[in-house]
């Protein structure tokens, strides 16, 4: 492959995992709405299934997040050793080791959990009817 290959593809597995992280964010948006106009009376039961079906859905898109991570990791190092990079090549390899790439990583991370968690708190311990009185 070419060095425009190797920054082409990426940039583009940056790319899709805002993609689908937006998704996530769509998903979790749903299932808040669904939380307050129905689930908030369901029982327990239907409770568990709608939180299962969920948490497989972003357990899916984080498996394909995680393959567009380590692409991308994979991608980096083969730019790293290309014999005589341009500086644009070497430019994206120095910003993928800096402060701001680690601390994306990061927030991606947390923001995923911090996600599921507050579904999964919305889910089974909110009280719709105790908090509009």
């Amino acid at each position: 492959m070419t060095e425009l290959d190797l920054l082409t593809l990426a940039r583009s597995t940056t790319a899709n995992e805002i993609s689908l992280f937006t998704q996530v964010i769509t998903i979790n948006f749903a299932m808040v709405v669904g939380l307050y106009y129905f689930l908030h009376r369901a029982r327990t039961a239907i409770k568990i299934f709608a939180f299962a079906v969920y948490l497989i859905g972003m357990l899916l898109f984080l498996g394909e997040m995680l393959l567009e991570a380590s692409m991308r990791a994979r991608l980096i190092l083969s730019l790293k050793a290309l014999p005589h990079p341009s500086p644009v090549a070497l430019e994206y390899v120095g910003l993928n080791d800096t402060w701001l790439s680690h601390a994306t990583s990061l927030l991606f991370n947390a923001a995923f959990w911090v996600l599921v968690i507050g579904v999964g708190y919305l889910t089974f311990f909110w009280d719709k009817d105790a908090t509009t009185e």
